[in-house]
């Protein structure tokens, strides 16, 4: 690509130094002394697992959500216990290969088949027409996956799939708090799942959430989650598993979800500067603006650069600076077993774009400014956009957490 020059008011200067000694992580949750003494509050008791705090937090997301909603170990469970609720025991899935693999481990544990359809070669999500592209008789569900956070559009998705009965699983693991057409997302399909891991809008430490408008679906889900227990007895019904959450996990939860709107609009906040700092200079694209009526609720930051060469360089020179960084999300079908997977059309042109060119960059709540700053000049210093100028040093920040479901 050739490059204009850039004009002096485009230029960001380096900031040669970060305001931390130690390293800045990729992302980090934020625990306070209320989330601790929550859970210190259970310690004080004598339930530790599926007590009164996990059916008060189910009861603030039915509030949030308008529906029916159950808690459970994990997003890989959530997806997991939304196909087998919804009868989905074979046949294959439409998903996009772009995105975390536990959305393909889920698909493949209900004992049915990943179908990769490509995305967005601009917001990395499923689309309607990528989704017919993909459609085979052996379709049994459909999983758009809403990532980073930007809302799919789902709305459309679910009444084409509607008119044929098939299914649709929203897995909303990245974006609580995203809208669709003023909608919460994980509210529009036949079921919807969301994950609570330390990289999330909020954290339980580990676990998922299931919500419907069907409550037959959520009552499969907790009986599922609970070894196929239908009472408080010894009375069983069907298939069951242990992706339970204990107390301790619903304490913190409620902890955190009265402060993850604020935590949202924070992430609103260090995310605009971001691309206020990008915006200008060739060479680094970020995701688009989404469209009037929906909300991206962000979970990380990725950037696109013009190719995997350029990318690696700059993972490198961020590295070299003491700042993490990782390649978000190399394609699912690249790795076994699902490299054998059906996926329409075989090359997936889009997801291998982003794929090559995706790098997530340090992003969360207590991200501070001067660190930020310093991320991005790093980054504008490695495609040759800056110039340099040195900042003072502050306390460490905390260590990473990876990318998890």
């Amino acid at each position: 690509m050739l490059r204009r020059p850039l004009l002096a008011s485009e230029r960001v200067q380096v900031v040669l130094q970060p305001s931390s000694s130690g390293r800045i992580p990729l992302s980090r949750p934020t625990i306070e002394g209320v989330d601790r003494d929550s859970v210190l509050q259970v310690l004080e008791g004598t339930t530790l697992a599926l007590g009164p705090k996990t059916r008060e937090l189910e009861e603030r997301f039915e509030s949030r959500f308008g529906m029916p909603a159950a808690l459970v170990s994990s997003g890989t469970a959530a997806l997991y216990l939304s196909l087998r609720a919804l009868g989905v025991e074979g046949g294959e899935v439409i998903t996009p290969s772009y995105g975390f693999v536990a959305t393909a481990h889920a698909i493949a544990l209900a004992g049915a088949t990943p179908r990769f359809a490509d995305v967005h070669p601009k917001t990395g999500c499923l689309t309607l027409d990528s989704v017919i592209r993909a459609f085979h008789p052996a379709v049994r569900a459909i999983v758009p996956v809403h990532i980073f956070g930007t809302p799919a559009p789902v709305d459309e998705i679910v009444a084409w799939a509607s008119e044929r009965q098939i299914p649709v699983i929203e897995d909303a693991c990245e974006a609580l708090g995203s809208e669709r057409c003023g909608r919460s997302v994980g509210t529009i399909g036949s079921a919807g799942t969301f994950a609570f891991y330390p990289n999330k809008q909020m954290t339980l430490g580990e676990g998922g959430l299931v919500v419907s408008p069907h409550g037959e679906v959520i009552e499969a889900v907790r009986r599922m989650r609970n070894q196929g227990r239908t009472s408080t007895g010894l009375e069983f019904a069907g298939e069951g598993f242990n992706f339970r959450i204990t107390e301790l996990q619903a304490a913190l939860g409620l902890a955190q979800i009265e402060r993850v709107d604020r935590w949202i609009e924070r992430r609103d906040h260090l995310a605009a500067r971001y691309i206020a700092d990008f915006s200008a200079h060739p060479g680094i694209e970020t995701l688009p603006p989404v469209p009037a009526g929906d909300r991206r609720s962000w979970f990380a930051f990725p950037i696109f650069l013009e190719n995997r060469s350029t990318r690696d360089r700059v993972a490198a020179s961020l590295d070299g600076r003491g700042i993490d960084s990782a390649p978000y999300f190399p394609g699912i079908d690249r790795f076994p077993p699902y490299d054998s997977a059906s996926r329409v059309p075989s090359d997936l042109p889009a997801t291998r774009g982003l794929s090559d060119r995706g790098l997530a960059i340090p992003f969360f709540p207590g991200l501070a400014e001067p660190d930020r700053r310093f991320v991005a000049s790093v980054i504008l210093g490695a495609v040759g956009s800056v110039e340099p100028r040195m900042r003072p040093v502050a306390p460490p920040s905390a260590p990473s957490e990876p990318s998890s479901r």
